[in-house]
């Protein structure tokens, strides 16, 4: 007795293997290198550029499509792992040539780590990530409660101010 297996089994098959992937193998620097020299040219991309007094300035390029929100933005850039407070906002082109560029600035909520809802700017082609270390630590935090009004009272500005 002969039996077969139907035509379509074949590639039934090939698409369960090949639409299952490996999520769990981690990937090193040297693969999302690799990745970003393969992005073709015409893609949409954003500018990340990430300031800080140890590191200096590095910027990176990503494709709009793996960072569509600031969120992503920082996730794609590791910034949340290079940096454990930062500041962070949008450069935005403008829409009218020779108008001043536009001005987003957002909150990084470092106790949850992520940015609150309503400062997930949807990115657009073109803007540039601004993410500048914030150099204050919990200490500042407890003392910034009884020392800022302080501060401030004397004309001095608060300690976590954003640069931006």
């Amino acid at each position: 007795m002969n039996q077969r297996l139907p035509l379509y089994t074949l590639p039934v098959l090939a698409i369960l293997l090949l639409g299952s992937g490996c999520s769990t193998v981690p990937q090193s620097d040297a693969v999302s290198t690799q990745d970003q020299a393969m992005i073709p040219p015409n893609q949409p991309m954003i500018m990340v550029e990430m300031q800080s007094p140890e590191i200096g300035t590095q910027t990176q390029k990503i494709p709009l499509a793996s960072a569509p929100t600031l969120q992503a933005a920082v996730m794609q850039s590791k910034a949340n792992k290079k940096f454990e407070r930062f500041h962070i906002a949008v450069s935005r082109l403008p829409e009218r040539p020779g108008a001043a560029p536009q001005k987003l600035i957002s909150k990084y909520d470092h106790h949850n780590e992520q940015i609150p809802f309503e400062y997930d700017y949807q990115l657009r082609p073109g803007d540039r990530v601004v993410i500048v270390k914030d150099p204050t630590d919990t200490m500042d935090d407890l003392l910034g409660t009884i020392l800022g009004p302080m501060r401030m009272a004397a004309g001095r500005e608060p300690i976590d101010k954003s640069p931006f």
